[in-house]
């Protein structure tokens, strides 16, 4: 037992010094060189299971104090070594090395001996970022058309995703600054263009709403200071690139940038940013698309905002974008409406990167966020289990809130050893190695938990998964 415990103490020494060549061995002794005349084994590693990126601390008996001497491997994949000292070493377990064989080599030439471990390493898969579709050169040039994933080029401004309710398989995108609607055929592994800009006044779609029973797409549609088109509705036709064709006027207004559908009671809420206006479109009754009903200003004017509903329709999240904050109305279920909204996470005007609670936390340019059933909270049967996944521009990451108002960071601003940049192109581990930039819409698969991310200043779509296949787990991806 003293053995072990001394042994714990020098790997904590190790993890912070990164190197342990003051550290004693299990026998005592201080680490001695490698010897070619004494057997190489390996008798124990810690800890026994992890994904990539692990920290592992391997045991065993000559293993020198010269890395450069030593090669470890796990599941035939190449593991960084940090440092050796004589009967133990300390290195990086690689990304996707299912097989868990733990192998060592010391010496060079004709002097190498190897030892393999008596247990395999667990391999966990972890979630990584990756590249779904798109493509930009190293000038930033890119074309933009429909085609396979591994040839449809580039995606202009893509800001808002959403999946076809009736059938996941479909993905679709709105894009901002005249650029037209695109759908993702995630089976085939196509990219379509869907609705032209310019679609019935369409020219910077915004958000995309659907009705309650999933066979009307709604958009929501910017037109400036004019009375024009503010939402548009497509009727189903089927499903595929066909399937929303002919957009009709729902309804008219001016500086429309969200629009939400109620899930249970079915009325349409969207905004005005101008005067920082909610309204209330009670479709099923009104056919008339002059009469929405103003419910009231938010605090801010004049800067972009959305709204997102939670699942069971109790509350909802106002996304106020330029000002870096976000709101929650609550539902009234008697009056069938929402109510005045109040502060949730961040602070007006003040933008930053901070991970705390409430209006402690800093955000920076958030923009489309998805509710995320929470297993946790099912398990410990809390009143609310979802948590709110949101893309943040001016961060470059996925941030997440939780129905407490904790803000923490779920991905991106990884790769501190590249530069100190916080944007980039770079796959792998979520915070570690990814990085976004200018990251906007997001969609969730809640079958196979996987996101999908609109990376603006990337022109690409990423997607947050399980390693698996040939997902790139480390380094950039062109």
């Amino acid at each position: 037992m003293k053995k072990r415990v001394w042994s714990n103490l020098c790997v904590l020494f190790v993890l912070a010094s990164l190197g342990f060549s003051s550290c004693k061995d299990d026998g005592g002794s201080q680490a001695a060189p490698y010897d070619a005349n004494k057997p190489v084994a390996i008798t124990d590693f810690t800890p026994k299971e992890g994904g990539g990126n692990t920290r592992l601390v391997i045991y065993g008996e000559n293993f020198g104090t010269d890395a450069s001497l030593v090669k470890v491997t796990i599941g035939g994949k190449e593991a960084k070594i940090i440092n050796v000292a004589g009967n133990s070493l300390y290195c990086i377990v690689p990304g996707k090395c299912y097989k868990g064989d733990v192998r060592l080599s010391v010496g060079k030439d004709s002097q190498v001996q190897t030892a393999v471990a008596d247990e395999k390493f667990v391999y966990a898969r972890q979630m990584v970022v990756s590249t779904l579709c798109g493509y930009m050169n190293d000038k930033g040039e890119f074309d933009v058309k429909d085609g396979p994933f591994n040839d449809c080029g580039g995606f202009a401004n893509p800001t808002w995703l959403s999946f076809d309710p009736k059938n996941s398989r479909y993905l679709y995108l709105a894009q901002d600054n005249e650029k037209p609607m695109r759908m993702f055929d995630l089976q085939e592994k196509q990219v379509y263009t869907v609705l032209p800009s310019g679609s019935n006044g369409m020219d910077r779609m915004r958000t995309i709403t659907w009705t309650a029973d999933g066979d009307t797409m709604i958009v929501a549609n910017d037109q400036g200071a004019e009375e024009r088109v503010n939402n548009s509705y497509l009727v189903r036709n089927g499903f595929g690139k066909d399937a929303f064709k002919n957009p009709q006027t729902l309804q008219i207004g001016k500086q429309c940038n969200g629009s939400a559908v109620h899930p249970i009671n079915h009325e349409l809420y969207y905004n005005s940013f101008g005067m920082g206006e909610v309204f209330k479109f009670d479709y099923w009754k009104n056919k008339n698309y002059n009469t929405a009903e103003k419910l009231y200003n938010i605090q801010d004017r004049d800067w972009e905002f959305n709204m997102q509903i939670h699942p069971t329709g109790n509350y909802a999240y106002i996304v106020v974008v330029n000002q870096h904050y976000i709101m929650r109305t609550d539902y009234n279920w008697k009056k069938k409406t929402f109510g005045t909204p109040y502060l949730v996470c961040g602070k007006p005007k003040e933008n930053g990167w901070e991970d705390k609670v409430g209006d402690k936390a800093r955000l920076s340019t958030p923009y489309q966020g998805v509710f995320v059933k929470n297993k946790q909270y099912e398990k410990e049967k809390r009143e609310d289990i979802y948590d709110f996944y949101f893309c943040e521009r001016g961060n470059q990451c996925i941030r997440m809130l939780t129905p407490e108002g904790s803000v923490t960071t779920f991905a991106g601003r990884g790769s501190l050893g590249v530069n100190s940049d916080a944007h980039g192109y770079i796959n792998g581990s979520l915070r570690k190695e990814a990085r976004f930039h200018d990251p906007a819409a997001l969609a969730y698969d809640e079958t196979n938990d996987v996101f999908y991310v609109g990376d603006i200043g990337n022109h690409r779509i990423r997607k947050i998964a399980l390693e698996e296949g040939d997902e790139v787990v480390t380094g950039e991806n062109n």
